[in-house]
């Protein structure tokens, strides 16, 4: 039993890698002309900033979600076929943050793209809830023990996601260039998410 879950989070690590290098080469870097000056080279690279700065918060986000899968498996003992469809669902969702974040900033951002980008976040998300609170449910008989603390923390991490995803996503139907600064709000995550997960062991 403990080999398949470990097959199950190896095959999941690998889809998280996957997504997270994608990141990265997603970001073109800008021809500079031969004998280019300094000013124009400087201003060249400020066009791939929105690049940057959208692959900087992707790989994070991503980051993020790898680190919530691999403490969800900490706990588990056991699996079964309803936990592997959850997982490859998640799986799926976050297979697509690469293509929504290229898709915003290959295009001018607009209040569709952004639409599209934060609703893959909130897609993640929400399956990644759900699994957890099926996960360690103890009626399905898949964790050690009942750990309703992670729950409760997992429900105030995940409503105030979808919360900042939410805003920036209406803000994006008035201002796409202010909507943006709607993630500024994640820095306020203390504030409103006080308590922690356990940590890793």
């Amino acid at each position: 039993m403990k080999f398949q879950l470990e097959r199950i989070l190896l095959f999941s690590d690998a889809v998280f890698a996957i997504a997270i290098t994608l990141m990265i080469i997603e970001i073109k870097p800008p021809h500079i002309a031969h004998g280019a000056s300094f000013a124009e080279s400087f201003r060249a690279f400020l066009n791939v900033i929105p690049q940057i700065f959208g692959t900087v918060l992707s790989f994070c986000m991503i980051g993020l979600y790898w680190f919530r899968h691999h403490d969800l498996m900490q706990h588990l003992v056991a699996y079964n076929v309803t936990f592997i469809q959850l997982n490859f669902v998640l799986l799926l969702a976050v297979a697509f943050i690469p293509f929504s974040t290229a898709f915003t900033i290959e295009n001018s951002t607009t209040s569709f793209t952004l639409l599209v980008y934060n609703l893959n976040y909130i897609v993640v998300n929400v399956l990644n809830f759900i699994i957890y609170k099926y996960a360690l449910n103890p009626k399905n008989n898949l964790c050690v023990a009942t750990v309703s603390d992670e729950i409760s923390v997992l429900k105030k991490d995940t409503l105030f996601s979808i919360s900042v995803f939410t805003i920036v996503i209406i803000l994006g139907f008035f201002n796409c260039n202010l909507a943006v600064f709607g993630y500024a709000l994640f820095g306020f995550y203390g504030v409103f998410v006080k308590d922690k997960p356990a940590e890793i062991k």
